[in-house]
């Protein structure tokens, strides 16, 4: 209700219109009407009395109206429609009549902002209608500055001429029944919104009947069926057994009184046919006498949750069963709830009875391992030096808790998000691999005793041999001497004496002792590229190659051999006087073993190919046959008789073994008749 004035200043095209009078204004007159008129002849001293008595009425009145919770309100149509009255209990908003009859507050200032133009347009609807008693709900502004909801019914009076004479209101605090009012529009909403959650399906049913009173569109999404299907069945038909009869036993416990609330796990029959487990919370809904009136359910799909639970369960079940197979067992441990957790393969690792679950403390972890290891794995446990990365170590359990049994731990650490750590890891049994590293160790100690007792042996062998070879090179080679000085004198002093079979037996003489200083030569020569010590350095092969040669200069010159080089230039870390001993015996067989009656064609060679060094010795000689390969290379083996081919078998094993001691290989191609290659091989 606001006057005229303020009418205008909100809305200005607000029409002036006659007012009737208000219900207040309108028993007052009736109450003047019955006062005698002016031609009446009244008694003085009753109308006296009947005053007194209508003033006390009318006191009366205005004393119930400033006790009663409706605050009253007039304004008069005068300049500036001042207000004329305004009751007592005003006050409850925390104003007094007088501050707002004398204009220290504005009364148009009160009313809710947000409410001004629906109170304009409403007033201005009514008016146009004709209608000058209404009722209007606005908010008003308390002195506290929070607001009141108030119901206001407004009334406005007019003279006989019809002009305006006042306008009336009778305000009711009506805030209480508002919040109420919004409380259950806010739980009416707040029900509409739980009810039509899209995660979980709800339904109203009737126990009796079983049959659903209501349900929401989860419900149907779940089950597979619209609403109106599943509100015209009972709820059973979409239940299988046994299911059907665990769930009708819950539910006669539930109608007989005995729980108000049951869970269970069932399954539907969707619509499609396929059946969809879920997960019931029912609870009952009663009358005032106790009796059983509705069922309230909300009902979860937990298909896809039981099938990863399952899913999780088989992969547990493989990961068990493969630490078992590993013997790998794993573990955790929180250090902000001090929470341990061990996999079933630790409990047999370790040998620890499960039921009396993981040990709570480090302390007693280490109980569990070998006294001799404790210190050790304590020390490794509590090592902040590794951080967050993965370290090993590698410990026996403890002897009371069975046979000896060896496990390498892994353990990493990492930080919590509230910065306390966090502890993970593995014990795996490696038992049989240590018991093989021990059997390793003590094999290699015997070994190490056995080579240790052989290099003994060998370093006598060694200084028999260097024994054998002192005697070899002086008392078999001073009796030589003699021989073949003997025969020569023999032969130059009585040779013109003897007869022909006599010099043909100093000539064989003579022909032994020579074949004989050269076999222990050669001998001489393999013993000590046998037990010389080498001298690796870097040698250039051309310049060998060409050294070499030099040596062989007469008898290549006497054959009338050709010796073609094919050597690029190379550089190899390895024995010269090997390298040079190797030459020369391959140049001398390229130079021996000609054809007869061709003068020898010798090739000599060098590359890198293939991250290794390459040199080669071929002739165009009398070669021989691969399958004899393997043989050449052994000592005092020869393939061609001695009276064609001089030699005393040594040369190539000599090769053989002087290459073996420089780290390479050597290997021949041949074909008899066509010749024969020597290939040397050396690391790059």
């Amino acid at each position: 209700m606001l006057p005229p004035e303020a009418m205008s200043r909100m809305n200005p095209n607000t029409p002036a219109k006659p007012v009737a009078a208000s219900p207040w204004r309108r028993l007052w007159q009736r109450w003047f009407a019955r006062l005698p008129g002016k031609a009446s002849v009244v008694d003085p001293g009753r109308m006296a009395e009947r005053l007194q008595q209508q003033q006390q009425r009318l006191e009366h009145l205005y004393a119930l109206v400033d006790r009663s919770p409706a605050v009253a309100i007039e304004w008069a149509n005068r300049p500036g429609w001042p207000m004329t009255y305004l009751s007592a209990n005003v006050a409850q908003w925390g104003y007094t009549p007088e501050e707002l009859l004398n204009g220290g507050v504005d009364w148009d200032d009160l009313v809710h902002p947000d409410d001004v133009t629906r109170m304009n347009a409403e007033i201005a609807a009514n008016w146009a209608a004709g209608c000058f008693e209404y009722r209007q709900e606005y908010r008003l502004r308390r002195a506290d500055g929070g607001y009141a909801w108030v119901d206001d019914r407004t009334s406005v009076t007019h003279r006989a001429d019809g002009e305006v004479e006042s306008i009336s209101g009778i305000l009711l605090d009506i805030t209480a029944q508002k919040q109420a009012e919004l409380a259950v529009r806010e739980q009416a909403e707040v029900q509409r919104l739980f009810y039509d959650l899209p995660f979980i399906g709800m339904g109203i049913s009737s126990p009796q009947r079983r049959q659903w009173l209501q349900v929401n569109d989860r419900l149907c999404e779940i089950l597979g069926y619209s609403r109106e299907q599943l509100l015209s069945r009972p709820w059973t038909e979409f239940t299988p057994q046994p299911d059907l009869d665990h769930n009708l036993q819950l539910l006669e416990s539930m109608m007989a009184g005995q729980t108000d609330r049951y869970v269970l796990r069932k399954r539907f029959i969707r619509g499609d046919g396929r059946i969809v487990h879920a997960e019931l919370d029912v609870r009952a809904v009663r009358l005032a006498d106790g009796s059983l009136h509705r069922l309230f359910a909300t009902v979860q799909d937990i298909t896809e949750q039981l099938r990863a639970s399952e899913a999780l369960r088989e992969q547990k079940a493989l990961l068990e069963q493969a630490e078992g197979l590993a013997g790998l067992g794993s573990w955790r441990f929180d250090t902000a709830d001090r929470s341990v957790w061990w996999s079933d393969q630790m409990f047999h690792n370790i040998g620890r009875d499960r039921a009396l679950g993981p040990p709570p403390t480090l302390a007693e972890y280490l109980d569990c391992l070998h006294p001799q290891d404790r210190e050790r794995i304590d020390a490794f446990m509590r090592s902040p030096e590794a951080g967050e990365a993965i370290t090993h170590a590698e410990f026996r359990r403890h002897p009371s808790l069975g046979e000896e049994r060896w496990f390498r731990a892994s353990l990493e650490r990492h930080r919590g998000p509230e910065g306390l750590w966090r502890y993970s890891g593995t014990l795996l049994d490696i038992t049989p691999l240590k018991q093989a590293q021990l059997a390793l160790q003590r094999t290699n100690a015997e070994l190490e005793r056995r080579v240790h007792e052989r290099t003994e042996q060998l370093s006598d062998a060694n200084r028999e041999l260097e024994a054998f070879t002192y005697s070899v090179s002086h008392d078999l080679k001073a009796p030589l001497r003699g021989i073949d000085g003997y025969s020569q004198l023999l032969e130059e002093e009585y040779g013109p004496t003897l007869d022909a079979e006599a010099r043909g037996f100093i000539t064989r003489i003579r022909r032994g002792v020579g074949q004989m200083s050269a076999l222990i030569n050669d001998l001489l020569a393999y013993s000590r590229m046998e037990r010389r010590t080498l001298d690796p350095q870097p040698v250039d092969v051309e310049a060998t190659v060409r050294r070499v040669l030099e040596e062989y200069a007469t008898d290549i010159e006497r054959a009338s051999a050709t010796v073609e080089l094919q050597v690029s230039a190379l550089s190899l870390t390895l024995d010269r006087e090997g390298l040079s001993v190797v030459l020369r015996n391959l140049v001398g067989n390229a130079l021996k073993f000609s054809r007869p009656g061709e003068p020898p064609q010798v090739q000599i060679g060098a590359r890198c190919e293939g991250g290794r060094h390459l040199l080669w010795v071929r002739d165009r000689g009398v070669g021989f046959d691969m399958k004899y390969h393997d043989r050449i290379f052994g000592i005092f083996q020869r393939l061609q008789r001695t009276e064609d081919y001089p030699g005393t078998g040594v040369g190539l094993a000599l090769v053989a073994k002087a290459v073996q001691r420089m780290g390479g290989r050597v290997w021949a191609d041949s074909k008899p008749g066509e010749g024969a290659t020597f290939f040397l091989e050396f690391p790059a």
